[in-house]
């Protein structure tokens, strides 16, 4: 039987409480798709795969009743109960070969006939299994939400001899120790696939506008993209600019507004994850506001106008220099390549691919931006807040991740200087070139929807650390 257990999967079998009354408490967060009505309509019209692991309890019991009756005519649940009904098994790791295959091929079919909502509730984890189902959502184009994303706490009770916390066996110390095998490495807004791929071709119209009105932003465009296409064909300018920075695929993966990045560190994750308002937020619809774009060589950047509300969760660093950085021999690392690193791991799955289903939320907001220059403040928290978009071939991760962040920099130091930049009024916006950067202002404000979740790379903690 251990056989067919992963590794890991002892390690932290063996770290929990021993006896059944010191067990200590799992923190799960109430989904907000069955607390918030708005957050249950959008992910009726989006796509998102929802994680459950850990132990049982009575919320976890509750939450997953919910979500069945909720979303009965759009999701799909693949769980234990579902399991044993179906193969009249029990769930058990002597049946652990049966369990897996049944969990991935149903969830495999799932999303394959567009199921909107696909619910994964096991109790049984392996890490092996997870890359599979991180690997089918984002082949599949899904926001994956992993619940608890927190932490397995206590501060009451000794741990057991020979476990993975032997070393912090002090009473009245908090012990923290994950209850899933997933590593949390940012936090942000996900949008949904149709407004990834509508806000990427909002942002070739505005590019589009800049083309036709300034002949400085069309000198440097037609300098920079190749104007020849994959197959030798003759390309526009936009569809060259649109080609160079990569906004043309339907299936590139979904857009996200990050806020707090935490690695791999599980002191990061809880710390962050304890504040109420994460809390409070987490697999929650949010309307984001956006306020303009940001190019560069190496990439083009939606800005994200936070609420008051919002900056709460924003924890990035604002500005940046971007000669500070680049001399320096350890770089920061960002949401995009953490995000692409951790893909590395996983496997290539075969699936049938299906039209979407998902609603388009981008809309016009209608109100007039008077002063469209002073709509992000210098000097305002989250000012940095941004939807990386596409990047160029070959662009260093640090000039992706945190190009708004260099870009706004050098705008600061502008400001400081009292440093005259161009500026181009055009219909629909406003053109400010600092530089290599230039700065699109929109005159209209647009809203678009986000699942607050994190981005997980399928690899356990196999520690626990005391706080």
């Amino acid at each position: 039987m251990a056989s067919k257990i992963d590794a890991v999967t002892e390690k932290l079998e063996q770290s929990k409480i021993s006896s059944g009354e010191d067990k200590a408490p799992v923190e799960y967060f109430p989904l907000k798709m069955v607390k918030d009505k708005k957050t249950e309509m959008y992910v009726k019209f989006a796509k998102v795969m929802v994680v459950v692991q850990g132990p049982c309890t009575d919320i976890r019991k509750e939450n997953s009743e919910m979500i069945e009756t909720t979303f009965k005519y759009t999701s799909c649940i693949v769980s234990d109960k579902k399991f044993s009904k179906d193969t009249r098994t029990s769930c058990s790791y002597e049946n652990a070969e049966e369990f897996y295959e049944y969990f991935k091929g149903t969830a495999r079919q799932a999303l394959e006939e567009g199921n909107n909502l696909l619910v994964i509730d096991s109790t049984m984890s392996n890490i092996e299994q997870n890359k599979y189902y991180v690997a089918l959502a984002y082949k599949m184009q899904y926001v994956v939400l992993v619940v608890p994303p927190v932490v397995m706490k206590t501060s009451r009770y000794f741990w057991p001899k020979g476990s993975l916390a032997a070393s912090f066996r002090n009473e009245g110390k908090t012990v923290i120790q994950p209850t899933n095998m997933f590593q949390h490495l940012f936090c942000a807004w996900y949008l949904h696939d149709i407004d990834s791929h509508e806000l990427r071709h909002d942002a070739s119209l505005y590019i589009q506008d800049c083309l036709e009105e300034i002949p400085e932003f069309k000198k440097l465009m037609d300098k920079n993209c190749l104007k020849t296409g994959p197959d030798d064909e003759k390309l526009s300018l936009i569809d060259a600019v649109r080609q160079y920075y990569c906004l043309t695929d339907k299936r590139q993966d979904l857009a996200f507004c990050a806020v707090k990045i935490l690695g791999n560190s599980m002191r990061l994750m809880n710390e962050y994850f304890k504040k109420q308002s994460v809390q409070d937020t987490y697999g929650k619809m949010s309307k984001l506001y956006i306020a303009g774009y940001i190019i560069s060589p190496h990439m083009i950047a939606a800005r994200v106008k936070l609420t008051h509300a919002q900056k709460d969760l924003w924890e990035i660093e604002e500005d940046i220099d971007e000669s500070t950085l680049e001399d320096s021999e350890e770089k920061c690392i960002g949401p995009w390549k953490l995000l692409e690193d951790s893909k590395k791991e996983l496997p290539d799955v075969k699936v049938q691919l299906i039209s979407s289903k998902s609603n388009q939320t981008l809309i016009n907001t209608g109100r007039t931006v008077h002063e469209p220059l002073e709509s992000i403040h210098h000097f305002a928290k989250g000012r940095a807040c941004h939807i990386v978009l596409g990047k160029a071939a070959g662009a260093s991760p640090h000039h992706v991740d945190f190009g708004v962040q260099f870009a706004l920099n050098r705008e600061r130091r502008a400001v400081k200087a009292k440093a005259t930049l161009p500026v181009y009024e055009l219909e629909r916006c406003v053109v400010k070139r600092n530089g290599k950067y230039w700065f699109i202002y929109l005159r209209e404000n647009m809203c678009i929807d986000g699942l607050f979740a994190s981005c997980v790379k399928p690899y356990p903690f196999d520690y626990s650390i005391v706080c």
